[in-house]
């Protein structure tokens, strides 16, 4: 099955963020001949990290996967929640940081106000 254009897209440029970053730690590499394993590691971590969160980011909103949900009940009160369009949720994750666009809902009854669980609606890009 082949990919959509916004999948060979996003393929692209997580590949142009792992070949940014490899070119970063090699020019850092190469202005620290000496440094140790451990200040190596320190180096790769943190930008692993964010390359880490984008795949994450982008598996989690895959086509289609950004639905509304009609008749979602309050959780508290189980009235019908309105839906309010969409807001971001950061979630820290081991592998990296993840900022999604999730539907949100409140309850006019009692102010109950909630991301439902599911699918996100969009990822937000840095």
């Amino acid at each position: 099955m082949g990919m959509s254009m916004s999948q060979r897209d996003g393929h692209a440029q997580l590949l142009s963020l792992f070949e940014a970053m490899c070119t970063e730690l090699s020019a850092w590499r190469k202005l620290h001949p000496d440094a140790s394993l451990d200040e190596i590691a320190a180096q790769v971590g943190p930008r692993r990290r964010r390359l880490m969160g984008e795949l994450i980011s982008r598996l989690a909103c895959q086509e289609g996967n950004g639905v509304v949900v009609e008749g979602v009940l309050c959780p508290r009160c189980g009235q019908r929640m309105i839906y309010k369009g969409t807001s971001a949720c950061t979630k820290e994750h081991i592998e990296g940081e993840i900022t999604l666009k999730r539907a949100y809902y409140a309850c006019p009854a009692c102010q109950e106000a909630f991301f439902p669980p599911g699918r996100p609606t969009a990822v937000e890009r840095a």
